[in-house]
């Protein structure tokens, strides 16, 4: 047998005879890949969707935490400055701009730092992570709970499909 024969062959071990056969193999290729990845399970998609926007939201509050606390912007400075001194054309007083750089970068980045933590001292802040925690557990909770029901020992088969998924 060549290679080419092999890769021919169906899952069972024998070429298709006809076109119906054929057509029989991919559908039962298509069911199984659609039950290891919990497809025709609507209470398992609902609850990982669920996960999934809760997650969304979850990046979208840390997005809005980080355009309070201005990180990204001291990051900024910090590079456009980094730029200026690297390519200015002053070699002599390059040590002074160093030294001057090197000062007001550490300077941002405490005041960056003081900003962040005040901001992770707020109740607002800290009712937030406590809000999606519960929520995010609640759900994934829910999720582990009807995959066990459904699917018992091959509960772990299907947590790794859905990781490969994650994955992609």
């Amino acid at each position: 047998k060549s290679k080419r024969d092999d890769d021919n062959m169906m899952l069972n071990g024998q070429f298709p005879r006809t076109v119906d056969d054929l057509l029989h193999e991919h559908n039962q290729f298509l069911l199984r890949i659609s039950n290891q990845c919990l497809l025709p399970n609507y209470d398992l998609i609902e609850r990982a969707s669920k996960i999934m926007t809760t997650c969304l939201l979850f990046s979208t509050q840390i997005k809005r935490f980080m355009e309070t606390t201005k990180v990204h912007e001291l990051h900024e400075k910090t590079r456009h400055e980094r730029s200026k001194l690297r390519y200015s054309g002053k070699k002599s007083k390059n040590g002074d701009q160093e030294t001057d750089f090197r000062a007001n970068r550490e300077e941002r980045t405490q005041q960056c730092s003081d900003r962040i933590l005040r901001e992770l001292c707020t109740e607002t802040y800290r009712h937030m992570i406590t809000r999606f925690d519960e929520v995010f557990s609640a759900h994934l909770a829910e999720f582990m709970k009807n995959l066990n029901s459904d699917f018992g020992q091959k509960s772990n088969a299907h947590l790794t499909n859905l990781s490969k998924i994650g994955r992609a």
